[in-house]
């Protein structure tokens, strides 16, 4: 058996993008994303989309009840940025977003936007939350340009 040659250095990211829930998996996702920038020295972005599909049909026609929820996962940004910087998080920045299908709306518009060179999301989220996560986690997986990270508790 021939020796095994490895000269090969590891990835140093320079910018985490994490698809953050209310979710294990999501807050899973975003602890190990917290660690790899860290670790990197790199520039975190949070994210958090809001799927219309996911608000039942009257809320999603009620201005009021969207603004809420609006405001709800603003809120949650809120508190994951200053969690990602109580963990040594340097460089943390957010970004909410809403489309219809959150693995592409990363994958295709806030990824190359930001300049990602990672993306991290949760391997599956609470029952109905991202038109099940794991179809979007595949997804982020199949098309992303850049490196991906599937995180599971």
């Amino acid at each position: 058996m021939s020796e095994l040659n490895l000269n090969i250095e590891p990835t140093q990211y320079k910018h985490i993008l994490v698809g953050v829930d209310e979710s294990e998996q999501g807050y899973f996702a975003l602890a190990n994303a917290i660690h790899q920038a860290s670790e990197d020295d790199a520039q975190l972005t949070i994210t958090t989309i809001l799927e219309m599909g996911d608000l039942s049909t009257i809320d999603a026609l009620n201005l009021g009840a969207v603004i809420a929820k609006r405001k709800e996962f603003e809120a949650n940004l809120a508190r994951y940025k200053a969690y990602a910087e109580s963990q040594g998080a340097k460089n943390v920045r957010t970004i909410f977003a809403d489309g219809a299908k959150a693995g592409e709306v990363l994958v295709n518009q806030i990824a190359p936007e930001v300049g990602a060179d990672l993306i991290i999301v949760g391997a599956h989220s609470k029952q109905g939350f991202w038109d099940s996560i794991g179809s979007q986690a595949a997804y982020i997986a199949r098309h992303a340009k850049v490196s991906s990270m599937v995180a599971r508790s």
